[in-house]
């Protein structure tokens, strides 16, 4: 297909514009999340064999400045180029703020300027798919609503009203989280007026659930509990909305049945898109990588088939349809992210990347001790402070907490620490570091050959001694070059995005001279460092700095 325009969504794009009353769907629309990464994208679509209908992109909420500079960037700059369609989850809170600031409209002014942005980059005049407040039933989200209920309604207005204050294309979705307890969603559902979709987030967790030995009895478990699959369909029944589940995993090689049977749910509802988690950050559900190969096998068999569109709104409303992505199998050449391969070498700097896990294990919402074996180990923390000692294989922590330690020998493995939190430093004996999320980060390596890895916001990598590999990521990114730690390559330093170099500690007088991309600064006290910036071969006042 690489070359050639993708004619079925042409038509389905015209067949829209000219008869936008024909609402009737056979197959809800297939969705990915593989974190801010059109390398990773094209990579699935090439696994599965099919183009996706819509990206999973999140706006940032570490601050209100990310949160409007995460969605132009995001929107523009990350997936705009690709053509594929985005559905947007947009925070309803950053970090620090509150609901009852966001119900009385405080903050109106930035879900206004994150609107604009996204419409400014989806010129198509299509439906823009945007949700907020996910989960809200949970306790882990700033805008948990329970016994705040009637202040995360009145936010979720303001919200919606912001949005549509700007264009008329956004549909809102309102997604909980998948319970067998916990608070009574629909006492903090905002109204029919407010809500388009009606959606929810679930995921197979073996280590929670353990029901049977195939995953259709942890399914049906899923479907049954009380705020379970049951309770979300009914209720967007009784309210006249169909739905959508934006996450939705597994985990494991022995999920192939979870699979089917999520695949004929969604094809037996409503259900308007559904994007499946094809990550290992926060939980470990990637398949396209192959390391779980029957579940892999069961979810493209379910889904490598085309979606058909558009959506069965609810009967009298003017509410318009997504047309599908025009996504070729070239799309996201010009990819704005650089990601490293999953296994293998890595040129320059650091020579190797982790192996994929065969084993798992999760942390308590205490202090856990935990000892890994002599296969590749995956461990998650759940912020309690854990001490997590590896073997000798190629280990993989996801760390939740600066007081998480992870513990390794020399030469045993190739390791990984995977976080979301804003500031890590590598512990001896680990290769590697990789943040997720969009919150500005700092990442430190040690003296080793560290592949240090930012995520969508701002970052701040130093990989200090050894011959790192350095990776920012979007948006402006500092890369440290302390004196006599050279050896390094930054694999994607852009001007236009405001990255900068920190050459640190080589005196009054250091000189910066290079041979093409090679770079070499002669300290104060004569000695010389030298570091690769892919593809730079010349440098402004304004992109370097000395400190």
């Amino acid at each position: 297909m690489q070359g050639f325009p993708n004619f079925a969504v042409s038509y389905s794009r015209e067949w829209k514009r000219l008869y936008p009353t024909h609402r009737k769907q056979k197959m809800a629309l297939l969705g990915v999340y593989v974190e801010n990464s059109v390398q990773r994208l094209n990579q699935f679509e090439n696994w599965i064999g099919r183009d996706v209908d819509g990206v999973h992109g999140y706006v940032g909420g570490s601050s209100w400045g990310d949160f409007v500079s995460s969605s132009s960037w995001a929107a523009s700059r990350l997936w705009g180029p690709t053509g594929t369609d985005v559905f947007w989850s947009v925070p309803l809170i950053t970090n620090g703020a509150s609901l009852s600031a966001a119900a009385n409209g405080d903050y109106n002014q930035y879900y206004r300027q994150v609107a604009q942005n996204l419409i400014n980059a989806d010129r198509e005049g299509d439906t823009i798919y945007v949700r907020t407040g996910w989960e809200f039933n949970g306790t882990w989200m700033p805008w948990s609503a329970g016994g705040k209920e009637g202040a995360f309604v009145n936010a979720f207005r303001e919200f919606v009203d912001s949005f549509r204050s700007v264009s008329d294309r956004f549909k809102f979705e309102w997604n909980v989280n998948e319970s067998y307890g916990g608070m009574d969603p629909s006492k903090a559902y905002p109204g029919d007026n407010y809500v388009d979709i009606i959606g929810m987030d679930f995921y197979y967790n073996p280590q929670w659930q353990g029901y049977g030995e195939s995953g259709r009895e942890a399914f049906e478990h899923v479907r049954d509990q009380k705020f379970g699959l049951q309770w979300l369909e009914n209720f967007a029944k009784a309210h006249g909305k169909p739905t959508a589940y934006s996450e939705w995993g597994t985990q494991g090689n022995d999920a192939a049945n979870f699979v089917k049977a999520a695949k004929e749910w969604f094809d037996s509802h409503n259900v308007v898109y559904q994007s499946y988690w094809d990550s290992n950050t926060s939980y470990p559900g990637r398949l396209s990588d192959g390391s779980d190969g029957s579940t892999g096998s069961a979810y493209k068999a379910a889904f490598a088939g085309g979606s058909s569109k558009p959506v069965e709104w609810d009967s009298g409303s003017d509410n318009d349809t997504d047309s599908g992505s025009d996504s070729g199998s070239d799309a996201g050449n010009e990819t704005p992210v650089v990601t490293v391969p999953d296994s293998g070498s890595v040129s320059g700097g650091a020579t190797k990347v982790s192996g994929g896990w065969t084993n798992q294990k999760w942390g308590s919402s205490g202090t856990d001790t935990w000892y890994g074996s002599d296969a590749n180990d995956f461990y998650q923390s759940n912020g309690g402070g854990d001490r997590m000692h590896g073997g000798k294989g190629d280990d993989t922590y996801s760390v939740f907490s600066t007081n998480d330690r992870a513990i390794e020998k020399a030469g045993e493995g190739t390791d990984t620490v995977t976080t979301w939190i804003g500031s890590y430093t590598l512990g001896e004996n680990v290769e590697n570091l990789k943040f997720y999320g969009t919150g500005w980060s700092n990442g430190t390596g040690n003296g080793l050959a560290n592949i240090i890895t930012g995520n969508g916001g701002k970052n701040i990598l130093d990989g200090k001694g050894g011959a790192d590999l350095l990776i920012g990521g979007g948006n402006s990114d500092t890369f440290v070059i302390g004196k006599g730690e050279g050896g390094d390559t930054i694999a994607d330093f852009h001007r236009w995005e405001g990255d900068k170099v920190n050459f640190k500690g080589f005196g009054g007088g250091a000189t910066l001279t290079h041979d093409g991309d090679d770079w070499s600064i002669r300290a104060a006290d004569g000695s010389v460092t030298h570091v690769k910036i892919a593809d730079v071969t010349s440098l402004s006042s304004g992109d370097y700095i000395w400190s």
